[in-house]
């Protein structure tokens, strides 16, 4: 529970720190993704040999060789296919359509993980998931073009990931399978972007080295939580990033916060509220 916690809290505070660094700081897609994942990288690197490991008699079998090699290939695609969103869309426009994300997830994870389905939980999870969704939905967020398509296929791309990496888990410690995961995506996004020592020396290094120092806490402390809580409870704990990041917004960015998000903060609270009571009597 602790670690889904954390998850959601860092989370919403990455993205918090991802604002002010690409529209505050006007740090380029270019530098801002190699650099940003390198530091996830070694970050993760450094606490791997005090609590990673892999069960190399399970990693190395052809099917999970095969599992590791799908999860990198999807975690690039749904990488460069949300960042290029970013570039055209509306930042708006493209939070918004990241939030069907966890409705994508819930719904794969009870096809795929029967032994963890609650339907009661389940139930939860698309509540909150939805109200998170409508809290920032507008009318003109449903005129749709090639790139919020392309978003889309990220969010189910993402979400297949997420699958992925809860199989995994059987072989790897949740550092392990992110510092092999981060290193692989760092070595192609250098290769992708080829971004120069010069403009790399003149952003804010600092700021980039907060993002994934933040980043790299958010996603092993989320596949912890889905190796011990399950994706769907996890997913329905992340759910309350958004809720941290209106407050961020309207407290740093100054950004108003609509009465429709307060009511849906109470019901994704309520919630996770009730399926952790319910969880902690099973």
């Amino acid at each position: 529970m602790i670690s889904a916690l954390i998850s959601a809290v860092s989370s919403a505070g990455g993205l918090i720190v991802d604002k002010v660094t690409l529209s505050r700081r006007s740090v380029p897609l270019k530098i801002f993704i190699p650099v940003v994942f390198t530091f996830l990288f070694v970050f993760t690197l450094i606490f791997t040999p005090l609590y990673g490991y892999i069960d190399r008699s399970t990693a190395l079998l052809p099917n999970n060789l095969f599992l590791l090699l799908l999860m990198i290939v999807i975690a690039i695609a749904w990488n460069v296919l949300a960042y290029q969103s970013l570039q055209r869309e509306s930042v708006h426009q493209h939070e918004v359509i990241l939030m069907t994300g966890p409705i994508v997830t819930i719904l794969l994870a009870a096809l795929f993980f029967q032994e963890e389905f609650n339907l009661t939980i389940f139930v939860l999870g698309l509540i909150a998931s939805l109200a998170m969704l409508v809290a920032r939905t507008e009318k003109h967020h449903f005129k749709l073009d090639k790139i919020a398509y392309n978003l889309f296929l990220a969010v189910i791309l993402m979400s297949i990931e997420n699958i992925i990496i809860r199989e995994l888990l059987y072989s790897y410690s949740p550092i392990s399978l992110y510092a092999v995961r981060t290193f692989f995506l760092a070595l192609f996004f250098w290769f992708y972007y080829c971004p120069k020592v010069s403009e790399i020396g003149k952003s804010p290094l600092w700021l980039l080295g907060l993002s994934g120092a933040i980043g790299a806490l958010s996603m092993v402390t989320r596949f912890y939580a889905f190796g011990t809580l399950g994706v769907i409870f996890t997913t329905l704990i992340s759910t309350l990033a958004p809720i941290i990041v209106f407050i961020g917004s309207w407290e740093i960015l100054h950004e108003r916060i609509r009465p429709r998000v307060i009511v849906a903060s109470l019901v994704i609270l309520v919630c996770v509220a009730v399926a952790t009571v319910l969880t902690n009597q099973l």
